[in-house]
C-alpha cells in the first residue's frame, strides 16, 4: 500500500514519487512501499516495528525502509514525513541509487529501522537534506526535481555510510521478500476487482497456504486484511478528494455491499463514511 500523507505538497502518484507532508495518526500497524524519512517536530511518540519498541523524542529523525510494518503509539507529536517510491520506474532516484541498494531496500535484505538523535553528527546534515527537499518541494521552483532528489542522495549517502542502514546477505529471507513482492504487486493491481486467495496463488504462481504465510509472518496480517486496508485507505482518500456517493465511492474502493463497507470502514477508522468526510 501507500501511505496517504495529511498536507502533502504533492500527489502520491505524481510521476516523480516524493512526497511531503505531516504523518496521519494511524492507530493500527501499517507498512508501505515507500522508504520514509520521519522528523519530530514537536512531542513523543513510540514506535513499534518487529525488533521491539523505540521512544522518539522532539528532533529525533527516523528512517522506515519499504514494506517494514510499524505501529505508531503513544502519539503525543507532530512528524514532518518525506516519502521516497522506488517501486515506480519513472522515478529519477533509480537513476540516482544503484540497484543494488533499491533491491535491498525493496526485497527487506538491509536494516529496516533507523534512529538518528539529535546529539549524533549525521543528524544536522540529513535534517538539512530533508528541510531542504521539503522546501524545494513546496514551492517548486525551476528544477526543483533535481534538488529534490540530490538531496535524498546525500540523505541515503549518509544512513548507508554511517551504517544507520546495512545491506544483509540473507538469501532465504529475499527469497521471501520477492514472493512477497510479487504477491503484493499483484493485488496492488487487482485489489478493487473481485480478489481472491486462489486467484492471486494461480496468477503470481505461489501456494495458497505460502501466500498467507508470508502475509503472516513478514507483515504480521493477513490476506484479507491486507486487501481491506488497501480498500479502505482508496476509501478514505476518494471521500475527502471527490464529491461522489458514497455508494459509488464503496464500489470503486472494491466493496459491493454498502453495509459491508459501512461496517469494515467504521471498524478501521473509527468513524462512518459520512463522518469521516465531514471532519
Amino acid at each position: 500500500m501507500s501511505i496517504e500523507l495529511l498536507n502533502a505538497t504533492s500527489a502520491s502518484n505524481s510521476a516523480f514519487r516524493v512526497v511531503c507532508g505531516t504523518m496521519p495518526r494511524v492507530e493500527k500497524s501499517i507498512s508501505h512501499h515507500e522508504a520514509l524519512f520521519g522528523h519530530i517536530k514537536h512531542g513523543t511518540v513510540t514506535l513499534e516495528t518487529a525488533d521491539g519498541a523505540t521512544q522518539l523524542n522532539q528532533d529525533d529523525i527516523y528512517f522506515i525502509s519499504p514494506n517494514t510494518r510499524y505501529k505508531l503509539t503513544k502519539y503525543e507529536a507532530e512528524i514532518s514525513v518525506i516519502t521516497i517510491n522506488f517501486t515506480n520506474p519513472a522515478a529519477v532516484t533509480q537513476d540516482y541509487l544503484p540497484q543494488s541498494i533499491i533491491r535491498a531496500l525493496i526485497n527487506g535484505n538491509c536494516t529496516s529501522y533507523a534512529k538518528i538523535s539529535p546529539i549524533e553528527a549525521p543528524h544536522s546534515r540529513i535534517l538539512n537534506c530533508i528541510s531542504i527537499a521539503k522546501k524545494a518541494e513546496f514551492e517548486k521552483p525551476d528544477f526543483f526535481q533535481l534538488l529534490v532528489y540530490g538531496k535524498m542522495y546525500e540523505a541515503f549517502y549518509e544512513l548507508f555510510a554511517n551504517k544507520y542502514v546495512r545491506i544483509v546477505d540473507a538469501e532465504s529471507k529475499s527469497k521471501k521478500y520477492r514472493a512477497l513482492q510479487r504477491v503484493t504487486n499483484y493485488i496492488d493491481e487487482h485489489y478493487i476487482d473481485g480478489l481472491s486467495l486462489d486467484e492471486v496463488a494461480a496468477a503470481t504462481g505461489i501456494s495458497r497456504y505460502y501466500v498467507s504465510h508470508l502475509f503472516k509472518e513478514l507483515m504480521d496480517t493477513t490476506f484479507v486484511g491486507y486487501v481491506n486496508e488497501l480498500r479502505l485507505n482508496r476509501a478514505a482518500m476518494l471521500l475527502m478528494t471527490s464529491d461522489s456517493p458514497i455508494i459509488e465511492i464503496a464500489a470503486l474502493s472494491g466493496f459491493n455491499n454498502l453495509s459491508n463497507f459501512n461496517r469494515a470502514f467504521k471498524l478501521h477508522f473509527g468513524k462512518t463514511p459520512s463522518a469521516y468526510r465531514k471532519s
